[in-house]
C-alpha cells in the first residue's frame, strides 16, 4: 500500500516536472542508455576476440615454427643418409668389424673417414660433430671432438633403433641436442654401426627466438618426456618444467590451446607437435598481456563514452531548449491575454508544430477579440432594441384590436369575406410578435394556411397549394415562419408571372431522426446564373433583394442547429423549383 502511494506521488512529480527536463532527461536516456549497453557488450565481445584471436595468431606462429625446424631436421636426415650410403664409410665399418691387423691400418682408414665427415659438416655450423662407432669398439669422427659422451641409457636406445633417426635428451650443461640411428650395409642389411650427430641448440633457438610474446611470455621446445630441448634461457635445458601443464601438452593432440594458473596467475597454454620426432613447441602467455590489451580498450573506450556523453548532453540541452523555448513563450503570452490583454500575439516564423499552433493561438486571439467587440456591440444593440420593443409594442395592439373591429364590423354589414382576411392577417401579426423561437410543426403549417388564405383573395384562383405531412412530423419543433417566406417566394418569383393555373406542393418526412420538408413549385423556374447566385449567397456570397428571405430562413436555420442544416435549392428553368429544408427531428 505504501509503496504504490511512493508510487503515485514519483509518478506525479515526473508528471509535473517542465517540458524541458523531461525532453532532456528523455534524450539522454534514449542515448545513453543505448551506448552504455552496446558499449558494455562491445567490450566484452572485444574483449573475448582478442584472446581468441591472439591464441590463433600464436598458434599460427607456432605452426610456422614447427614447421621451419622440420625442414631443419629433414636436412639433418639427408645428412645422415650421405653418410651411411657412402662407400667409403661401407668399407670403413666393415673392416673395422672384421678388427684390423694393426694400428697403423686403423689410423690410414679413420683418417679417411674422418675427412669424409668434415666435408659433410664443413659448411653446416649448426652441427657441432659426427661420429661413426662400428660394431667392434672402433670411432671415426669429425675434427671437433664430442662435447660429452653417449649414457648407457642411449646407447641402449641406439642398440634398439631400427634405422630412423632418433633424437636423445640435450647433453647436460651443453647447448646441444644428440641424434642418432643404427646404421645398416646396404648390400646384405646388417646393422654395421652406429651413427651420432651433436646439434647445436642455437640452431633451433634462432629460428624462433625473435618471437616476442610480450613482456612475460615464453617460448621453448621440449621433447617427448617433458625435457626443455631448446629455450631462451640456456639453464633451463635438459630440466623439466614442475608445471602440471606440461602433462596436458604432452598427453594432448598435435596443436591445442587451453588456460592454466601459473605462478597464482592465469595463463594461456598454446602447443603444436615438430614432425615425428616427439617434440612440442610451447607457448606461455600470462593473462595478464591479455588483460592489458583490454585495459586499453576499456579505457578508450570510457574516454569516448565521456566525449559522448558531454557531446550528447550539449546537443540534448540546445534540442530540448529549442523546442520548450518557444512553448514558454508562448506560455507568458497567454498568461497576458488571460489578463485581458487582448492586444498580445505570439510570432514564431515556422512551418512546423509550434509555429502552426502560434498561428492557431494568433487566430484565436483575434477571433475573441472580435467576439468580445461583437457581444459589447450586441448588448448595446439589444438594450436599444429593448427600449424600441417596449416603445413600439403599443402599436401591434392598437392594429389587433383595429383589424379585429373590421372583422366585426364587416360580420355585421355582410361582408364575411373581409372580415376572414383581416382576422387572418391579424393571426399572422399576433403570432410573429409572440416571442417564441421555435413552435410545432402543426402551427408552422396553421400560418401558412393563413397566408395561402390572404394570398388566395389576391391572385384568385391563379394558383393552388397542397400539402402533404407525415403525421409522425406535425409535433415536432421547428423555427417559426420557416415555410411562409418559401411559399411567398414560390408565389411571387414562380407563380405570379407564369401562364395559366399554378401549383405549389408542400411535403414533409420524418425519417432516422431528420425532418425534411419541401416547396416546390411548376412555374417559370430560375435561369443557372440565377440559380448559381442565390446557392452562392446561401454559402456565404452576396445576397440580392430577391432572396433575402430565403437567406434569412437558411441563416437561422444554422443559426440554431449548425453549418449541416439549412436549404437546398434545386431548379429548373421553365420547369419550376424545389427547396428542401432539413432539421434535426425534434419533439416540441
Amino acid at each position: 500500500m505504501g509503496f504504490g502511494k511512493w508510487g503515485r506521488r514519483l509518478a506525479q512529480r515526473i508528471h509535473d516536472f517542465k517540458i524541458r527536463s523531461k525532453l532532456l532527461a528523455s534524450f539522454l536516456l534514449l542515448i545513453l542508455v543505448p551506448i552504455a549497453l552496446i558499449g558494455t557488450l562491445t567490450y566484452q565481445k572485444s574483449r573475448s576476440l582478442i584472446q581468441e584471436k591472439t591464441n590463433d595468431y600464436t598458434l599460427d606462429l607456432l605452426s610456422e615454427v614447427s614447421k621451419n625446424i622440420e625442414l631443419h631436421l629433414v636436412d639433418i636426415d639427408r645428412l645422415y643418409h650421405t653418410v651411411f650410403t657412402n662407400v667409403d664409410v661401407r668399407n670403413a665399418l666393415r673392416e673395422a668389424n672384421k678388427g684390423f691387423d694393426s694400428q697403423v691400418e686403423y689410423v690410414a682408414v679413420a683418417k679417411r673417414i674422418n675427412h669424409f665427415l668434415d666435408s659433410v659438416i664443413i659448411d653446416r655450423d649448426e652441427v657441432q660433430s659426427i661420429q661413426l662407432y662400428s660394431l667392434e669398439p672402433y670411432r671415426f669422427q669429425s675434427s671437433d671432438p664430442p662435447l660429452t659422451e653417449l649414457s648407457l641409457e642411449e646407447w641402449w636406445s641406439l642398440q634398439q633403433n631400427e634405422g630412423n633417426l632418433i633424437w636423445m635428451d640435450p647433453e647436460p650443461l651443453v647447448p646441444a641436442v644428440t641424434a642418432g640411428s643404427s646404421v645398416y650395409d646396404m648390400d646384405n642389411l646388417k646393422k654395421s654401426g652406429y651413427f651420432v650427430l651433436h646439434l647445436r641448440e642455437k640452431a633451433l633457438y634462432s629460428i624462433y627466438g625473435s618471437i616476442q610474446l610480450g613482456k612475460q611470455g615464453e617460448l621453448y621446445i621440449i621433447n617427448q618426456d617433458g625435457v626443455i630441448v631448446s629455450h631462451g634461457d640456456k639453464e633451463l635445458i635438459n630440466t623439466r618444467p614442475a608445471a602440471a601443464y606440461i602433462d596436458q601438452v604432452l598427453h594432448g593432440e598435435k596443436q591445442g590451446s587451453f588456460k592454466t594458473v601459473l605462478n597464482n596467475q592465469n595463463a594461456v597454454v598454446n602447443y603444436r607437435m615438430i614432425g615425428q620426432t616427439g617434440w612440442r613447441i610451447v607457448s606461455v602467455i600470462p593473462a595478464t598481456q591479455y588483460e592489458n590489451l583490454s585495459l586499453l580498450l576499456k579505457n578508450w573506450m570510457l574516454v569516448l563514452f565521456a566525449i559522448f556523453i558531454t557531446v550528447a548532453v550539449i546537443l540534448s540541452y540546445l534540442v530540448s531548449n529549442s523546442i520548450s523555448k518557444p512553448i514558454r513563450q508562448l506560455s507568458a503570452v497567454m498568461k497576458n491575454v488571460e489578463g485581458d490583454n487582448l492586444d498580445a500575439r505570439f510570432v514564431y516564423n515556422s512551418r512546423n508544430e509550434i509555429g502552426l499552433l502560434s498561428r492557431n493561438f494568433n487566430r484565436m486571439v483575434d477571433q475573441i477579440n472580435h467576439l468580445v467587440n461583437k457581444v459589447y456591440q450586441e448588448k448595446l444593440l439589444k438594450q436599444q432594441s429593448q427600449l424600441k420593443y417596449l416603445m413600439f409594442q403599443i402599436n401591434p395592439h392598437f392594429l389587433f384590436n383595429t383589424l379585429e373591429t373590421i372583422n366585426w364590423l364587416a360580420r355585421i354589414q355582410g361582408a364575411p369575406e373581409v372580415g376572414k382576411l383581416s382576422k387572418a392577417l391579424g393571426d399572422l401579426m399576433r403570432e410573429g410578435i409572440k416571442g417564441k423561437d421555435f413552435i410545432p410543426l402543426v402551427s408552422e403549417i396553421g400560418n401558412v394556411e393563413k397566408y395561402v388564405y390572404i394570398q388566395k383573395h389576391r391572385f384568385g384562383d391563379k394558383f393552388e397549394v397542397s400539402t402533404d405531412i407525415d403525421p409522425n412530423a406535425l409535433s415536432l419543433s421547428v423555427p417559426r415562419f420557416i415555410l411562409q417566406p418559401l411559399v411567398e417566394n414560390a408565389i411571387v418569383h414562380g407563380l405570379e408571372l407564369a401562364m395559366g393555373k399554378g401549383g405549389i406542393e408542400i411535403h414533409g418526412y420524418f425519417e432516422q431522426g431528420w425532418l425534411l420538408l419541401t416547396v416546390g413549385d411548376n412555374g417559370g423556374g430560375m435561369e443557372p446564373a440565377k440559380l448559381e447566385e442565390i446557392r452562392s449567397a446561401l454559402d456565404g456570397g452576396p445576397a440580392d433583394t430577391a432572396g433575402i428571405g430565403l437567406l434569412n430562413v437558411h441563416q437561422r436555420i444554422q443559426l440554431h442547429y449548425g453549418k449541416e442544416y439549412g436549404l437546398r435549392i434545386d431548379s429548373r428553368y421553365g420547369e419550376g423549383t424545389k427547396i428542401t429544408i432539413t432539421l434535426p427531428g425534434m419533439r416540441a
